[in-house]
């Protein structure tokens, strides 16, 4: 009997080392995802949204607003070496910026525009692997908007 567990816990290891490892990986497994793995734990990929006047009530866009990401904290800050880390709203509000994190990497995301409070959001690397959409409303600086 104690021959028979030892096989099947040896099978189940053997099992488990040769079975394809990305198919379990959730940032791969998420559907919408167009993450590219580059060096390990290492990804190229896109954040996008929009961006409106949240003092108004009918959601006018801010174009022009520039949304940039700042790495507050790498273990391989040589990967963000000569990528852009800036892009700017069009017309409509609209904005994509690509983008190589690193699954440990700490980012804040910035978003600035002329009189509005600037919009900053802290993330871990691994939450951008897969991309992100953002809806982020700009309160205007002379605003009493809550």
């Amino acid at each position: 009997m104690k021959k028979i567990i030892i096989l099947l816990a040896w099978l189940g290891l053997m099992v488990m080392a040769c079975s394809d490892s990305t198919a379990t990986d959730p940032a791969l497994s998420q559907s919408g995802g167009t993450a590219t793995p580059t060096r390990e734990g290492t990804w190229t990929t896109a954040i996008d949204g929009f961006v409106y006047d949240f003092g108004t009530s009918t959601d006018v866009p801010v174009s022009g607003a520039i949304v940039r990401y700042e790495v507050v904290l790498s273990y391989f800050p040589e990967i963000q070496e000569g990528y852009e880390q800036t892009t700017t709203t069009d017309g409509r509000g609209e904005f994509t910026l690509p983008m190589i994190v690193h699954d440990t990497d700490n980012i804040r995301v910035v978003v600035e525009a002329p009189g509005f409070i600037p919009f900053e959001e802290n993330f871990v690397g691994v939450d951008l692997v897969a991309g992100k959409s953002f809806i982020i409303g700009l309160v205007p600086q002379n605003s009493a908007v809550p």
